[in-house]
């Protein structure tokens, strides 16, 4: 059996996110990376690993850019977990911090909202891109790509 490229998303993880649609958002949450050693300047600098987007069934969808920011990855909280103490132990100081996104005027138009669609980009052998998805919540889409080296960027798409 072909193992998938990595700039595509694994069936599993197409599976995943197709399980939440027609699901209704109630929240969501930025997990941000805290680089301790900062820039040149030595001030700390601070990127989104992961968007945990939970929804009224008490599922969660946990998207991360992962340890290298070469691929968008649907990870579960164990995953996140293991992540965050291990930084814990690498730096010697909570290297993982969540912050409540829910009510950021990004969510708050999706909050209570069905999540109607995961729009993602077909590349060759009609395979899925994991380099951005689209999050259609209706009149209100949420655009989640890569940055380089800087985890996952946010956007309103559209209107």
């Amino acid at each position: 059996m072909e193992s998938t490229p990595p700039q595509y998303f694994k069936l599993e993880e197409l599976q995943t996110l197709q399980s939440f649609e027609g699901q209704v958002l109630v929240d969501a949450n930025y997990y941000l990376w805290l680089n301790q050693n900062g820039d040149e300047a030595g001030i700390p600098y601070r990127f989104l690993y992961t968007l945990e987007l939970v929804f009224d069934s008490g599922e969660a969808l946990l998207l991360s850019s992962g340890d290298d920011s070469e691929s968008i990855q649907v990870i579960d909280a164990t995953a996140l977990l293991k992540t965050a103490e291990t930084l814990r132990d690498l730096n010697g100081a909570i290297s993982i911090q969540r912050i409540t996104a829910g009510s950021l005027p990004l969510w708050l138009p999706a909050i209570d909202k069905v999540l109607e669609g995961i729009r993602l980009s077909r590349g060759e052998d009609d395979l899925f891109l994991n380099d951005a998805l689209l999050l259609d919540f209706g009149a209100h889409r949420v655009l989640v790509a890569l940055s380089e080296r800087e985890g996952l960027v946010l956007n309103i798409y559209g209107n």
